[in-house]
């Protein structure tokens, strides 16, 4: 039996509790894996975005990223603000944001606003591309790390994170009928043959 697969965009959006200190000053940082079981069974991803929340720390010192239940990794944060003019990154303490390919700025670049939480919930554009996610298996574990690459600046503390996915529902369909349909097309087909060929011997014989 034929199986095709038709996709049905479905969007749902899960809270992950893992969360917890980021080690200030510890490239090998600490990693939070929350499982996401509010997809279909079988279903992909054709769109995901991640919400942030973090106190504390130096945003610029922050480096994260993102492994999908099938072993997919995009970065999400290298450390923010960070330029040859500026190797140090953004001042600022805390992260309140959406990571989406969708946003116009992106987290790497867009100015912060000194004295104050990074984002205040707007989306911004991620270090790498959530797109790369597209095609991943969507339930099961995913991985959120996050290391803090240089001393001082104080510890950042994971207060929550989540994600909002798209995800393309693999509908099994049978066959069965495109198959019949195909059949009939084939047997009028092989009845059209017979019957011009028998026309072309029945053509009446004239005699002279």
């Amino acid at each position: 039996m034929v199986v095709a697969l038709l996709a049905t965009a479905m969007n749902s959006k899960a809270s992950l509790y893992a969360v917890g200190s980021i080690p200030d000053g510890n490239p090998v940082g600490v990693s939070f894996t929350g499982t996401y079981d509010q997809a279909t069974s079988g279903s992909t991803v054709s769109g995901l975005t991640v919400d942030l929340n973090i106190s504390g720390g130096y945003n610029g010192n922050l480096y994260a990223y993102l492994v999908a239940p099938n072993g997919t990794m995009v970065v999400l944060l290298n450390q923010p603000g960070a330029t040859s003019s500026n190797p140090f990154g953004y001042a600022g303490s805390g992260l309140n944001l959406t990571l989406s390919d969708s946003a116009s700025g992106s987290i790497q670049t867009t100015p912060e606003t000194p004295g104050s939480v990074f984002g205040s919930g707007s989306d911004y554009q991620a270090a790498g591309s959530l797109s790369g996610f597209n095609g991943s298996v969507a339930n099961g574990n995913w991985t959120l790390y996050f290391a803090d690459m240089a001393n001082g600046g104080g510890q950042a503390t994971l207060t929550g994170w989540s994600l909002d996915i798209i995800t393309a529902v693999p509908e099994p369909v049978n066959m069965a009928l495109v198959i019949f349909g195909g059949g009939l097309v084939a047997i009028g087909a092989v009845r059209f043959c017979r019957s011009s060929r028998r026309t072309s011997l029945q053509a009446p014989i004239l005699k002279i």
